[in-house]
């Protein structure tokens, strides 16, 4: 996943257990599906507490029972099974295996087919058919550019019937410096397995994923198990860097295949997976991620000889720019329209009222009236996780200069901004305008706003431009069959393994992105969720020591079984 701005640090001790949880729940989403033909889901009748905890009312964050699959020799099969030792050794070499795949994406990668660096996806492919025989004699696979895997087990009712499901993963992980190897307690293309964490490069993000749900098949294909409804594996080789190409070329083929809202549900890597917050343990599942936008910023001037310089070169007045920047952050609030708006009223209904902070609890009940100031108290308050509701903005990269003596004739900065649910591209670039424009105006420079042609002829000039931009996602709705499903698949399989409390699925919000931003023509229903407790800023992904507790790993077919 594209590395999130905030996480929140603290978590369950309990998550030794998710991976097993994982596969336990994907298990119970096939079974539940089997059902989905003949009965709907019905959801509780009442939350915990009255709203908010006050006794001013009911019906908020609602808790559906927990499911269980209805296919019981299956079932049976699947949980002898994953419970084995010998299960769990196989399972984690497999991981293991595949984590000693350098397949890195790089920002300057060339086109596939060109760049010898693509290559390596080629392993990647090979490694999963000679690790699951069984599947890739059963699934239809599909190459979309190259390196875009696209497996389909069909089902025996047609798509127009029955939409499929799409399940999510990539290839790719981020490169490990060089230098940095060193750091790592292992080294990061080992798979090294201590017995207790399996450690390396993509244990989080995204290989365990990625072996979770191919394994989830090769269970219920080996337990003779044959789906209604068609269910579709899709692995990305690029996601890390954007997805252009092999994110977007799949979304294209399947978008072909089955049409816009053809596809029932889709399921892609979380950021937060299993918390514990406010004393109550959550299930946080995104429903929506922030938008993108990287603001590029060019000054340019007349150079010299650097004894006889200006006042203000183009790297003092970028200098001004980038400290306008800084000092004039996004105003931050929190709407209804956000998914955190419902993870924080979860937590006022759920949670001890002892633990959930009054403050938060009467700002909230104000906040739902649109009272704007509520609204933006309640971000203040909750300033640990400011990027949740607040649009952010980091200057990742400046350039300028070439020789100490000379007088510089350009410098460029680069400006990630990860966009609030209720911002827009357009905002964002206005508001940027407003703060630049009278820099230019006050060197006498021109100024080129986003939808200018940044020409070249003024000598003297700052321009403004966008690369990446991206809206934030559709919020995807959480009063539907597969919401609920998901929800009663959780709990069923959280609950059997021993959680100390009532396991309460939120709707949460994804700060980063990932290859689901293709996919919003496909369905409304688009679920982001990872079954295991994620710890140390997501089990240190994009960092060193990257891993994942085995415990945790094993289980996560469990999960993920119950959608197909």
């Amino acid at each position: 996943m594209t590395e999130p701005s905030h996480v929140n640090q603290r978590r369950d001790k309990s998550s030794s257990r998710s991976w097993l949880i994982h596969v336990a729940i994907v298990i119970g989403l096939v079974s539940a599906f089997i059902a989905l033909f003949k009965n709907s889901i019905q959801s509780s009748s009442s939350p915990k507490l009255d709203t908010y905890g006050l006794g001013t009312g009911s019906g908020i964050c609602q808790q559906v029972p927990k499911l269980s699959p209805k296919n019981t020799r299956v079932e049976q099969y699947i949980r002898e099974k994953v419970d084995s030792v010998e299960y769990h050794r196989e399972i984690i070499n497999k991981l293991s295996g595949i984590i000693q795949i350098p397949a890195e994406s790089y920002d300057d990668l060339g086109p596939i087919g060109e760049d010898d660096r693509w290559d390596i996806f080629f392993q990647v492919e090979n490694y999963i058919k000679v690790s699951y025989p069984t599947v890739f004699r059963t699934v239809k696979l599909d190459h979309v550019n190259t390196h875009g895997l696209i497996l389909t087990w069909e089902g025996s009712v047609s798509p127009l019937e029955a939409k499929p499901i799409l399940m999510l993963a990539h290839q790719d992980v981020v490169p490990v410096l060089a230098e940095n190897v060193k750091d790592w307690a292992h080294p990061p293309y080992d798979g090294h397995y201590d017995g207790e964490i399996i450690w390396g490069r993509g244990a989080t993000d995204d290989k365990g994923y990625l072996i979770s749900i191919i394994e989830s098949l090769d269970l219920l294909i080996k337990s003779g198990f044959e789906p209604k409804r068609t269910v579709i594996l899709a692995f990305g080789c690029d996601e890390e860097i954007s997805g252009e190409n092999c994110g977007r070329p799949i979304s294209n083929f399947l978008r072909e295949q089955y049409g816009d809202d053809g596809i029932y549900l889709i399921m892609d890597e979380g950021c937060t997976g299993i918390q514990r917050e406010f004393d109550q343990t959550f299930a946080m599942v995104s429903v929506a991620e922030k938008g993108y936008l990287d603001v590029g910023i060019n000054v340019s001037s007349t150079g010299g000889h650097a004894s006889n310089p200006p006042d203000h070169n183009v790297i003092g007045i970028l200098s001004e720019i980038v400290v306008a920047i800084e000092s004039n952050p996004f105003p931050g609030k929190i709407t209804p329209k956000n998914p955190m708006f419902q993870f924080l009223e979860c937590g006022a209904v759920h949670a001890p009222v002892s633990s959930f902070p009054m403050a938060v609890r009467r700002k909230l009940s104000m906040a739902t009236q649109d009272d704007s100031i509520s609204q933006e108290q309640l971000a203040q308050t909750l300033h640990d996780m400011r990027y949740y509701f607040q649009t952010s903005q980091s200057v990742g990269k400046i350039n300028g200069g070439v020789k100490i003596n000379a007088i510089p004739e350009t410098a460029s900065t680069l400006v990630n901004v990860r966009l609030a649910v209720e911002t827009s591209i357009a905002q964002v670039e206005t508001h940027y305008e407003s703060l630049i424009s009278p820099i230019a105006k006050k060197h006498g420079m021109v100024f080129e706003g986003f939808h200018s042609p940044c020409s070249a002829s003024d000598k003297r000039k700052i321009c403004l431009f966008g690369v990446d931009a991206l809206e934030p996602a559709p919020v995807s709705p959480v009063d539907t069959e597969s919401f609920r499903i998901l929800s009663g698949t959780i709990k069923n399989v959280l609950k059997r393994l021993g959680a100390d409390d009532e396991v309460i699925v939120t709707p949460y919000l994804m700060p980063a992105n990932t290859d689901t931003k293709f996919f919003w023509a496909l369905t409304k229903n688009i679920y982001r969720f990872t079954p295991v407790t994620l710890v140390e800023n997501l089990n240190r992904a994009h960092t060193t020591n990257e891993f994942i507790r085995a415990d945790e790993f094993v289980r996560e077919p469990l999960f993920l079984r119950v959608w197909f």
